[in-house]
């Protein structure tokens, strides 16, 4: 074995331990913040007003470019997540976990031209917001996102994305 074949074979096991150490410790990170963080629902019984519904989507936009936000969005225990027709969310703990770890958020940047509508017409529960989405190298994407929120609890039980890629509104 060639020296540099000995020195590339080292420089892949160090580059290995030091991913797995970066995510080890994103992992003890997330279950302290998990272990001190409650969802942000208002403290009285429902039902909830458009404004305290809109803040609990809101929380999850948050999330989206501040991972230590995660373990306070209030998703219901059972909350699913779709992207233009696939299942990418299974559940509160997995959806906590995905934004936490931000492995598919890391290239987001910023969240920005967000409109909220409360109730849009027929459709009762429902937050939607509009959004830009720009990344790290400055593509952006424009995202609808549906989030079923009943007044009766306040919490996120189902999120169904659309994302088209794009420029999207300039600002």
């Amino acid at each position: 074995m060639s020296l540099i074949s000995r020195a590339l074979g080292l420089a892949g096991r160090a580059s290995i331990v030091a991913v797995g150490a970066s995510v080890a410790s994103v992992v003890i990170v997330g279950i302290d913040q998990r272990r001190g963080a409650t969802p942000q629902i208002p403290d009285h019984p429902g039902p909830y007003s458009p404004e305290e519904r809109e803040a609990a989507a809101r929380v999850y936009l948050t999330a989206l470019t501040v991972p230590a936000a995660a373990f306070r969005v209030p998703f219901a225990p059972d909350c699913v997540r779709t992207e233009n027709g696939l299942r990418t969310g299974f559940g509160a703990d997995h959806l906590k976990w995905d934004l936490h770890l931000h492995l598919q958020y890391a290239t987001i940047r910023e969240v920005r031209d967000i409109v909220v509508t409360v109730d849009p017409p027929g459709r009762e529960g429902v937050v939607r917001a509009e959004f830009t989405l720009v990344t790290v190298v400055g593509l952006r994407a424009r995202v609808s996102e549906d989030f079923l929120v009943p007044a009766e609890d306040c919490l996120i039980h189902s999120i169904d994305a659309r994302i088209s890629l794009g420029r999207g509104p300039r600002g």
